[in-house]
């Protein structure tokens, strides 16, 4: 009972984390991109108080020393989830060295390029970057709301990044190689697709995002580099 648990909990960690399941060598989720917003952060909340709940129920008497230390190990993992959700961690999830802006321009790097299935992948998720920013613009400003931001000195570095990955423009590095099984009409077509896809979506968005740091967000960072400045700072600093 306890191991078809493990199994199920790992298995809804990738199916609603299709990045993070990419990063496992896992395919299955390659054409879709995280749900980023709050309501997503609620059921991720809400399934994970499912599974602890689920596996406290499980007793581990008789069990070998490997199983008991899997048991405990997963429990706290679930329930350190649960305690920083109830410190809303997620509603500050931009910063100079995190965010959407840093990781959605590794995905040509992220992602393997060997069938035309996982070109059109590829192509699926750069059409999801718009909502990506959208639903992070819409966790950000709930966190503006509850006194959650990050240090404004600090903020103020993502526009930047953002400005740097539109210069770079990664995103059309797929195109510059592509393997041996792929005819050259349907790479004329991909590279067509992809373009039109990050020139008329992917790109803007990234431009809105960093208009929208540097006009609405940044100005509200705070000033104080102590996270106890932050509501509830001495538990949070301890949790």
């Amino acid at each position: 009972e306890q191991n078809a648990l493990f199994d199920e909990q790992y298995e809804s960690d990738l199916k609603n984390h299709p990045e993070t399941a990419t990063a496992f060598g896992d395919y299955r989720y390659n054409d879709q991109l995280n749900d980023y917003s709050l309501n997503g952060s609620s059921d991720q909340h809400n399934r994970d108080q499912d599974f602890l709940k689920r596996l406290k129920a499980i007793s581990t008497q008789g069990f070998h020393d490997q199983d008991v230390m899997s048991h405990e190990v997963l429990a706290r993992v679930l329930e350190q989830r649960i305690a920083n959700f109830d410190f809303k961690e997620f509603e500050m999830p931009v910063n100079q060295m995190d965010g959407p802006q840093v990781h959605l321009a590794d995905l040509p790097l992220s992602m393997p390029f060997d069938t035309m299935k996982q070109y059109e992948d590829y192509i699926a998720r750069l059409h999801q970057i718009p909502r990506v920013f959208t639903q992070t613009e819409e966790v950000l400003k709930a966190g503006k709301s509850d006194g959650l931001m990050p240090v404004r000195f600090l903020l103020e570095k993502v526009p930047g990044q953002c400005l740097g990955v539109i210069a770079a423009d990664p995103f059309l590095l797929p195109t510059k190689k592509y393997p041996a099984g792929i005819s050259k009409e349907d790479q004329e077509r991909l590279s067509k697709q992809i373009a039109e896809t990050v020139v008329g979506e992917v790109l803007p968005a990234y431009i809105a995002f960093a208009n929208f740091i540097s006009t609405e967000y940044a100005p509200s960072g705070r000033t104080v580099l102590a996270v106890t400045s932050l509501p509830g700072g001495e538990q949070r600093y301890l949790n």
